[in-house]
């Protein structure tokens, strides 16, 4: 049985992510291939038959790759995203892939860790046999934050990926080049060699044959990969054309890609209506043929425009894209020019008569070969094979780090909540749903295996920190997660130092035994530090260590203006203040003695009396005690409640915003 593979690609500019991909799958004739497509659709574009194609809702950057946009303009961007998101993990539940391969991600593509964390954290933690592989490029993107994106990229590759598959040759260019901490990688990385087509198939459009049969006419070719970017050196080229056609006859075809706008087209449409020796076209399947047949190619200096003059020696010009200060077609270019492979065209030489000595050249000079690894679709067929093999032996990422908890039953939890949930829905009763974790100090383990079994369901998490006890490692754990996801972790202060001050007693760190100006000075060393270190990431929620405090902290937490007040909900409200009291009512755990979970019966029995009870529903969590029978309930328990329309989850942020009132008729359970 043939090892089935599922395939991540995202193109959001022009369309070079997309036809490697697609060179990659086409060598993937042993494995069963599912392909998902996460850009528009390119018009003309036929995948290979073997190959499986789900189509995303298409997202699109601008120009400079500061943002994505939606294409569709009937739905919202977060609507999309939802939707996305929803999709890719339904398709790796049907499809049940040996291996997951990603583009770019997590080097690139960073604002799509929407979508695609909560898909590496549901393989993590399901402990199945699916290899997660990263599909990398020659040259990297530099970032104006290059550590911090160094380090979240070292973050999410140990956590998540069991190889790393460059496609370049090391005798070009290094991984080590544009990204410093590839020692920090702990993952098998293979260098593949270029993804570059094999042979150019001999067939070309019936309506051009005329431009390449005459062999006597030298072809120049002039393309700008997608279009959304270089149209400025088609119509350079253009101009220049004109400029030599005397001296030195040829015939330019010109492929402008399927994305150029319209109004562009149209323009280079009336630059060439009088100049029978230039064709214009939108876009080609059979690129490959025509840059063999031309003497010389114009174009951008991206990746696949680069192999395949590479593959066909080619002699060509080249101008790199350097928009949002982008050096990767540079780098690649001025490496190419000095192989004698290419001769680099400046922004300032885009003038035609410039242009034109440049093409006048070029027309001249002879073909160029090189020693450089081009088998790379070839290779990573292998070595994607030979982690199979290794996979007899050895186990995946997630299997090796999560063990799988069997004691939980999913159908019986989702079976005892559907009745009650399907009648909310018939009645079109709401659910407001919290998650609540305390004791936030440190990285830990158990930490980053609560993230993931939130993010795997897209379950916003509160996070309760200690001020006085929090790390650099907890802070860089922290500012990572908020970062990548601002709408799925909320920062929070958990007490200040969580010390009992109290000689008698239940333990407090806010209790009888301290006054105001003593609980001022330690709640407003906390919410100062915490907004120094994670600016406005912090929400001001306080959360009293033992969920204990007297009414000299109200006072305190009103005067420093506290949006929110939380422990676990006793028969009396806190009123009568600025801040609104949003309190826990349902904890995993009992505490008299040592810690010890609830049965999951129990937990869900009252989680059900709760939705039927109460307006808002928040659910305590530690972290520091869960164990693998707590993660693996909790997961089941996420994921029973996704599949309901009527639960809603929340940060105390979004309830905050909640105009809905709050039922103060329930005690913790």
């Amino acid at each position: 049985m043939k090892k089935k593979v599922l395939f991540y690609c995202q193109h959001v500019l022009g369309m070079g992510h997309f036809i490697r991909s697609i060179e990659i799958v086409r060598g993937l004739k042993d494995f069963d291939v599912c392909f998902l497509n996460g850009g528009e659709i390119v018009p003309g574009f036929e995948f290979p038959p073997s190959v499986e194609v789900v189509n995303l809702p298409p997202l699109k950057s601008d120009a400079e790759f500061r943002e994505i946009r939606s294409v569709d303009s009937f739905q919202s961007l977060n609507q999309i995203k939802a939707a996305r998101t929803k999709k890719i993990l339904s398709e790796y539940e049907r499809f049940e892939p040996d291996a997951l391969i990603i583009e770019l991600f997590p080097f690139g593509r960073r604002k799509f860790a929407f979508e695609l964390i909560p898909l590496l954290a549901r393989i993590r933690l399901s402990g199945g046999k699916t290899k997660v592989v990263c599909s990398l490029r020659d040259i990297l993107v530099s970032k104006r934050d290059q550590a911090r994106h160094e380090d979240q990229v070292c973050n999410i590759v140990n956590r998540y990926f069991d190889l790393l598959l460059i496609h370049s040759d090391p005798k070009f260019q290094r991984l080590d080049e544009t990204f410093s901490r590839v020692k920090d990688l702990n993952l098998d990385i293979r260098y593949t060699g270029f993804v570059a087509r094999g042979s150019p198939q001999e067939t070309t459009d019936q309506d051009e044959e005329s431009l390449v049969e005459n062999a006597e006419t030298p072809l120049i070719l002039a393309s700008i990969g997608g279009g959304r970017v270089g149209v400025e050196l088609l119509e350079s080229a253009v101009n220049a054309s004109s400029i030599i056609e005397a001296t030195l006859p040829h015939h330019l075809l010109i492929f402008t890609g399927p994305y150029l706008p319209e109004d562009q087209f149209l323009k280079l449409q009336r630059m060439v209506r009088s100049k029978p020796n230039i064709t214009l076209r939108r876009y080609t399947t059979q690129f490959l043929p025509y840059m063999k047949r031309a003497r010389l190619s114009i174009s951008m200096a991206g990746y696949n425009t680069c192999m395949n003059i590479l593959v066909t020696g080619t002699r060509a010009l080249l101008l790199p894209f350097t928009g949002n200060q982008n050096e990767e077609q540079t780098i690649r270019a001025e490496k190419l020019e000095a192989l004698g492979v290419a001769t680099m065209v400046r922004p300032e030489e885009l003038r035609p008569e410039l242009l034109a000595e440049k093409m006048a050249h070029g027309l001249k000079a002879k073909r160029v070969s090189t020693d450089l690894e081009m088998l790379g679709v070839e290779k990573t067929a292998a070595f994607l094979a030979e982690i199979f093999q290794k996979g007899d032996k050895a186990q995946s990422v997630a299997e090796q780090r999560v063990p799988r908890c069997e004691k939980t039953k999913s159908g019986l939890i989702e079976l005892q909540l559907r009745p009650l949930l399907e009648k909310m829905g018939e009645q079109k009763k709401e659910i407001d749903l919290f998650l609540r974790d305390d004791d936030v100090d440190d990285d830990e383990e158990t930490l980053r295996r609560l993230f993931d079994v939130t993010l795997a369901h897209g379950v916003p998490l509160n996070l309760e920190i200690i001020p006085g006890g929090l790390t650099d490692s907890g802070i860089k754990l922290l500012d990572h997660h908020k970062h990548l996801h601002p709408g799925l972790f909320e920062l929070n202060q958990h007490g200040w130092r969580h010390l009992n001050h109290e000689k008698e007693g239940r333990k407090c760190e806010f209790g009888v035994s301290r006054n105001f100006d003593q609980q001022w000075e330690d709640i407003s060393r906390g919410k100062t530090l915490l907004e120094k270190v994670f600016g406005d990431k912090f929400y001001p929620v306080f959360t009293p260590p033992w969920d204990r405090c007297t009414e000299e902290t109200f006072k305190v937490l009103d005067r420093l203006g506290f949006q929110v007040f939380s422990k676990d909900k006793g028969d009396r409200p806190v009123t009568g203040f600025g801040f609104k009291e949003i309190s826990t009512t349902l904890d995993l755990y009992r505490w008299k003695g040592r810690p010890s979970m609830k049965s999951p019966d129990e937990i869900v029995e009252k989680l059900a009396s709760q939705m039927s009870e109460i307006g808002t529903i928040g659910i305590l969590l530690h972290h520091k005690v869960m164990d693998d029978e707590a993660f693996a309930f909790l997961d089941v328990l996420l994921g029973a409640l996704r599949k309901y329309a009527p639960v809603r989850f929340h940060t105390f942020e979004s309830l905050v915003k909640s105009t809905r009132p709050e039922p103060q008729d329930a005690r913790i359970q």
